[in-house]
């Protein structure tokens, strides 16, 4: 099934002392090219936040405002999105693969979309495959200063893929930690 792309890529990392996340190296590759390797298959690729030098052609934009946030950035991305299928991955979850994606596109098939679900339950909304249609209208409905991708996704049927390692995001320096520590056991 194709689909289209879009990265996240934005943000202040305040946890992590305000430093460009998508820069960040695990294993000697920086987020956004682990970020834009797991979407490789991707008929287009559109990336949120500032321009940056990348190994593969990206279509580049804004959420308006800057630092918005993920609702916001999803819905910037989702402007320039072709496909009946999009890929939302935030850049902080370098575990994901293109494994992980397709997986997410398959089981997003029939439903509204697919998110990955951790070990612990939870639901990455910014790790997902969603029909476009469906996921532009929810955005559209989601208005106001309270509006979140928590919010949104609660009104969708979205099916949950697990997957421990690839549920693994980057928030706070013991994060990077982990993260580094497990490329460098592997």
């Amino acid at each position: 099934m194709s689909f289209d792309a879009v990265v996240l890529a934005g943000g202040d990392a305040r946890r992590l002392g305000g430093v460009d996340k998508a820069a960040i190296e695990i294993g000697d590759t920086s987020l956004l090219e682990r970020a834009l390797g797991a979407v490789g298959g991707a008929q287009q690729v559109i990336v949120v936040g500032p321009h940056r030098s990348t190994s593969a052609a990206v279509q580049w934009t804004y959420e308006t405002p800057a630092g918005g946030g993920p609702l916001r950035a999803t819905g910037a991305g989702l402007q320039l999105v072709h496909s009946d299928v999009v890929v939302v991955l935030a850049v902080d979850y370098p575990f994901v693969t293109s494994g992980v994606v397709a997986a997410l596109v398959r089981a997003a098939a029939s439903r509204d979309g697919a998110a990955l679900e951790d070990a612990g339950g939870i639901m990455h909304y910014v790790v997902g495959a969603y029909q476009t249609n469906v996921l532009r209208a929810a955005i559209d409905a989601q208005r106001g200063d309270d509006a979140s991708m928590r919010g949104l996704f609660a009104t969708l049927d979205v099916a949950a893929v697990r997957n421990e390692r690839a549920g693994l995001d980057i928030d706070t320096p013991e994060d990077l930690e982990r993260a580094r520590a497990y490329v460098s056991d592997a």
